[in-house]
Parts: C-alpha cells; sequence; structure tokens
C-alpha cells in the first residue's frame, strides 16, 4: 500500500491506494511516505472543491475500490444515491437495500464507510432528525451538512 497527505480545511487527509484508491480518511500527521500521484492530486483537488462549495458531484468513482463485505458494499453503494444538500435515515437506508430490520447493521457498515465524503455518510441521521454519530465527530459532521445546505 501507498499513501498520499494532503493538508485540508477540515484537517490531513490520507488517501490510501495501490492500483486504486482504497481508503480516504482524516489523520493526525503526516508520515514521511507521502506518496502523491496525479490520481491522490485529482481526488483532493475535488474534494476541495467540495469544501469550498464549489462541487456537489465527485466524477473520481473510477479511481477508487473501497473494499467490504457484499452487505457493506450494498449500504455504501446506497449512500450514493443520497443528493447533496439532502439526508436520508439509516432506516431510510435499510429499506432501500431491501433489509428494513438490518438498521443497526447498516449503521454498522456506514462507520466503517473507507472513502470519506466522497461516499457521503454524512448525509445519514437518525430516525429522530438528530445527527448520530461520524467517526470524524459530530462536528464535522454538521459542518458538511451546513455547507451543503448553504450551497
Amino acid at each position: 500500500m501507498k499513501y498520499a497527505f494532503y493538508t485540508t480545511d477540515i484537517g490531513i487527509i490520507k488517501i490510501t491506494y495501490k492500483q486504486k484508491i482504497s481508503k480516504i480518511e482524516l489523520v493526525d500527521q503526516i508520515d514521511e511516505n507521502n506518496d502523491r500521484t496525479l490520481e491522490t492530486d485529482k481526488i483532493i483537488g475535488q474534494i476541495n472543491e467540495y469544501l469550498d462549495g464549489k462541487r456537489k458531484e465527485f466524477s473520481i468513482y473510477d479511481l477508487c475500490k473501497a473494499e467490504g463485505t457484499n452487505f457493506q458494499q450494498k449500504v455504501w453503494q446506497e449512500l450514493l444515491s443520497i443528493p447533496y444538500g439532502q439526508t436520508k435515515t439509516y432506516k431510510d437506508i435499510a429499506k432501500n437495500i431491501g433489509n428494513e430490520k438490518a438498521v443497526r447493521a447498516v449503521a454498522t457498515a456506514i462507520g466503517k464507510n473507507p472513502l470519506m465524503i466522497i461516499t457521503p455518510c454524512h448525509r445519514v441521521i437518525g430516525s429522530d432528525g438528530k445527527m448520530h454519530g461520524y467517526a470524524y465527530g459530530i462536528n464535522l459532521k454538521k459542518k458538511l451538512l451546513d455547507l451543503e445546505n448553504n450551497n
């Protein structure tokens, strides 16, 4: 595996890749092995455009391959159908993938989403309309949703 690090408005983003990008995450520091490529530059460029409010859709999914179970893949694919500026509940996601009773399993799969921001797990809220859990904290989730609601 190789890694590319970028400093953004929300912190340091680490992109993990081999042939394709397998993980995009926030980290605390830049590692000495910083192997940026044209592909990682393109992805971070689109993420920065999103964070600047200039991009509502990503066109770099062909550069990515998230590893996960069939169930996780199904959940992550469903997240891609949530439009910019809108939210769905964990229950909505469970229903849309044909397993309405799997709300907790859906929440667990969402929590393991390896491609932050570009697979928009931040757009999933609780049935009570409140924000529940986000791997990088509720404050960042709120910031991303506010960004989308204001553009």
